[in-house]
């Protein structure tokens, strides 16, 4: 799969699957609320499509505030059981797993609230994306958001869902890649918050220290082009950042 598979939209790849579907999304929340005014939200994306979706998030607070927006969202620990009295054609997980320590919990709430012909569509990291190898070699650290547990590739993937019960039907890589020369730019007093998912600046950068963050930036440019073909020539597996796993029940294929 991994050699054979296709590179996609994710938003537009889920909406896709979605449409006039059934579809229970769990951990939709990005974040914080203030994300439902943001045009890329997923959840958004999945209801302007579904014929029905309701969202799990255990950020009680934020779940509160959306409710009040008119969302259908309710608060629950997807690793624990779920108060649901309704199955599913689609399950979605978006960039979850990688934030869970519980995947028993959470693959017996996927098999208990999917449709038995349903899928559960799947999203997370690829640890072996070339610019994450890049940025480790270059500052001696790692790029990744500090509430994720773990990095799960598809090989292992495979493995663990085939232990509660679901198997691998397609692999999609995601066409979206972060821009390596920025990231590798920042420094204390100007970062990227991956929480946030913006760039703080501490205090207000001078003229020289613009043009010496601008001349980096074309340094490193060029580097990440020269490396980063060498690097991902021969593996599609290190071309993309992220994948989208698309899982059955074992006994429905």
């Amino acid at each position: 799969m991994i050699y054979s598979s296709s590179d996609i939209e994710k938003e537009s790849f889920i909406q896709q699957k979605c449409k006039n579907k059934n579809v229970l999304d769990l951990g939709c929340i990005r974040h914080d609320s203030s994300f439902s005014t943001n045009p890329n939200w997923l959840h958004n994306k999945i209801k302007n499509v579904a014929d029905k979706v309701i969202g799990v998030d255990y950020l009680e607070g934020e779940v509160a505030k959306l409710q009040n927006l008119g969302y259908n969202i309710i608060y629950g620990d997807v690793t624990k059981p779920l108060n649901l009295s309704e199955t599913f054609d689609i399950i979605i997980a978006g960039d979850l797993i990688e934030h869970l320590s519980n995947f028993e919990g959470f693959f017996k709430n996927c098999e208990k609230f999917l449709k038995k012909d349903g899928i559960i569509i799947l999203s997370t990291p690829n640890p072996f994306y070339v610019g994450e190898f890049l940025y480790v070699a270059l500052k001696n650290t790692y790029f990744v958001n500090p509430e994720h547990t773990c990095w799960i590739d598809p090989l292992t993937l495979s493995q663990l869902v085939k232990r509660f019960n679901f198997i691998i039907q397609e692999l999609h890589f995601v066409r979206k890649k972060w821009h390596l020369e920025s990231f590798i730019s920042e420094n204390q007093d100007y970062y990227y918050d991956i929480l946030k998912e913006k760039w703080i600046e501490r205090e207000r950068l001078s003229k020289i220290k613009k043009i010496e963050r601008i001349c980096k930036l074309s340094i490193l440019k060029i580097i990440s082009k020269i490396m980063s073909p060498i690097l991902s020539s021969r593996m599609k597996l290190v071309n993309y950042s992220d994948y989208i796993a698309v899982l059955k029940l074992k006994s429905e294929l």
